[in-house]
């Protein structure tokens, strides 16, 4: 067979780029430490890598939502176990009230602890997390959950969400509570009410917390509604604030009360529940009491301090006093008991973290095992093989370089 020099030069060629191309493969192999560059080099391989990679990825994501929710969680704990303790006080200094030596000095002084304690569990209530979103404000994280009134009470202004973080390809975790679960649906010690202020009044009215002042009588009228009505001044001689009170289920009139002139911080005794109305009302301004077999934590305090600051030391505000000490401390078990309810699930959720933690690391810990193996080069083989493919390179340009030289005008 007859070889043609061009033909030579072009085997020789090819040998030696060949050669280069292949000792450029394991130089970069060895400099990366990485068997697979390219899918080419091993297209099974290359798409087992990338979804160790995808896989690996989204196990870090994990961690962070881990470490996150942890965090939180353990902030929402810290606070509980706080405001636990703030309860056991409470419930002393509710029992120290009920002395019968005690003057009314001395449950007011009481009852200015009692309102101290009251800030620092809202400002509890009102805790942020480290990203200063509000903890038991639900889904309404940047907001505070717990609002103080004009009328010195609070009323919570979040909602019922639960916020959760995905910890795993299939786990889930709740990252908080809501503070109307825990603080504000907890259940009275009787029947109960809550008052409130029409949002449309054009005055400033406003009413207290009110508490029962005779069980029997407001057992007998729950769980109908109170509502209290502002008149037109001239429905009176002489023209003057005047109020009509009536049942909200049949818009009857309560107890011939229809006219009445209003004094602003008098107390209104209306089917056996004591209120105080203060501010400037304008006509058709309302305000309501309405049943509720549940009372937040802050109006449980609220009425506490109320009573200890106003009843004195007749038998009917004694009476009154000792109901109101029970129910209190009635509220404050049922309190104690939700926030112990949330705790225990504080916990489950933790050992959840904990438990996912530690099998996501030992999964981690197995792909990375497996992605090494198909993804990293062996050193001492490829060092061996690079030495290899340097000597072929070389012999084929020193072949080259001689056969090149050959011609038939050399042995004429």
């Amino acid at each position: 067979m007859r070889i043609t020099t061009l033909q030579q030069h072009k085997t020789g060629l090819a040998n030696m780029l060949r050669n280069q191309e292949e000792l450029n493969k394991t130089q970069n192999q060895v400099a990366s430490g990485r068997r697979v560059l390219t899918p080419a080099d091993d297209p099974v391989a290359a798409t087992k890598i990338l979804q160790l990679e995808q896989d690996l990825a989204q196990r870090e994501q994990f961690e962070t939502n881990m470490t996150a929710a942890e965090n939180r969680l353990r902030l929402e704990e810290s606070t509980l176990a706080s405001i636990t303790d703030y309860f056991a006080r409470l419930k002393e200094l509710t029992v120290q009230a009920g002395g019968g030596t005690n003057t009314i000095s001395d449950r007011q002084a009481i009852a200015a602890e009692v309102s101290q304690i009251q800030g620092a569990l809202v400002d509890m209530f009102n805790s942020r997390d480290a990203n200063g979103e509000y903890v038991f404000g639900g889904f309404k994280g940047s907001e505070p959950p717990f609002q103080q009134q004009p009328n010195g009470r609070y009323e919570y202004v979040g909602d019922e969400g639960q916020r959760f973080v995905t910890i795993g390809s299939a786990t889930t975790v709740a990252t908080g509570d809501s503070g109307k679960g825990l603080f504000v649906d907890v259940e009275s010690a009787g029947d109960g009410f809550t008052t409130e202020v029409n949002p449309l009044n054009r005055g400033t009215l406003a009413i207290n917390a009110g508490f029962v002042v005779d069980k029997d009588t407001y057992a007998d009228f729950y769980p109908d509604d109170i509502i209290i009505t502002f008149n037109a001044e001239a429905a009176i001689d002489p023209a003057e604030p005047n109020y009509t009170v009536r049942r909200a289920s049949d818009n009857r009139v309560i107890s011939g009360l229809v006219n009445q002139p209003y004094i602003e911080g008098k107390e209104l005794i209306i089917a056996g529940v004591a209120v105080t109305l203060t501010g400037e009302p304008q006509p058709g301004d309302q305000v309501m009491t309405r049943s509720s077999p549940k009372q937040s934590v802050t109006d449980t305090l609220y009425r506490l301090a109320d009573g200890l600051n106003s009843l004195g030391d007749n038998t009917t505000d004694s009476e009154t006093l000792t109901n109101l000490l029970a129910d209190t401390l009635t509220n404050l078990d049922n309190a104690l008991a939700s926030v112990s309810q949330v705790q225990s699930k504080l916990g489950a959720r933790l050992n959840v973290v904990d438990s996912t933690r530690a099998l996501s690391a030992d999964i981690k810990l197995v792909n990375e095992e497996v992605l090494s193996e198909l993804q990293d080069v062996d050193m001492a083989e490829a060092v061996s093989r690079l030495s290899l493919q340097t000597t072929l390179l070389e012999a084929a340009q020193q072949s080259y370089t001689t056969i090149s030289r050959l011609s038939l005008f050399n042995k004429m």
